[in-house]
């Protein structure tokens, strides 16, 4: 059976938070059931970090509602991952200028939603799990349940492999799959955590990276309003 691999309302591991506003999973394929548990199906708004190329046999959601592509990077797919970059690396990347707009964008549309909102790369570990942790951080949630929040994708991640292993053909031997640095599939805490202590070592903290990156304070008072339970 073809269904997301990994699909969660972020409400349902960090307290505090509205359930029914913020998902985040790995992408989407033609030919998926309708997951169970995220009503209503599809979300009134989907954010596609992924490239291109990622893209390329469209989305299988933008006929039944409203899909905006955020592209992190021009060129982020599975295979420049598994070329030897290292996790650490690549978060270093993700928040350099040109990335950190494509973040602005992505957490301005989840404020703007109104209604649930779903945010996705391919996996739903390293572009999604940074684009939440931010809209995380900038409405006070605490470190510690940004951080439990991310690595449950661990969990999922062998269901993630075996959907993209049919998407991008990265292949279903052990021997594809040990190609790929062991880091790349899991979600590990040092990972989120270099890119929290990045926000929290910016002057002013994350507000001061978000404003810097091309945020608007309004933004984050509607990310409150939206997000915060009561």
């Amino acid at each position: 059976m073809n269904t997301l691999a990994n699909l969660r309302d972020v409400a349902s591991s960090v307290p505090g938070i509205r359930s029914g506003v913020l998902w985040r999973s790995d992408a989407p394929h033609e030919g998926d059931v309708t997951p169970e548990g995220h009503e209503p199906w599809p979300p009134a708004l989907v954010v596609d970090l992924r490239d291109d190329g990622e893209r390329s046999h469209g989305h299988p959601l933008a006929s039944t509602t409203t899909v905006v592509a955020v592209p992190v990077f021009a060129d982020a797919a599975i295979q420049a991952q598994a070329a030897g970059g290292t996790m650490r690396g690549l978060y270093a990347r993700m928040l350099e200028a040109d990335a950190a707009a494509r973040f602005v964008e992505a957490v301005t549309l989840i404020s703007e939603s109104d209604g649930p909102a779903l945010v996705h790369c391919s996996a739903g570990k390293d572009r999604t799990g940074v684009t939440v942790a931010l809209a995380l951080a900038l409405i006070g949630v605490e470190r510690r349940h940004i951080v439990e929040d991310y690595v449950l994708t661990t969990e999922a991640m062998p269901g993630v492999i075996a959907r993209m292993s049919r998407q991008f053909g990265i292949g279903d031997g052990a021997a594809n799959v040990a190609e790929i640095p062991e880091e790349v599939l899991r979600a590990p805490a040092y990972a989120i955590e270099q890119v929290l202590d990045t926000w929290d070592a910016h002057p002013g903290g994350v507000e001061a990276w978000w404003t810097q990156a091309g945020g608007a304070s309004a933004v984050v008072t509607r990310l409150k309003e939206r997000l915060l339970d009561g």
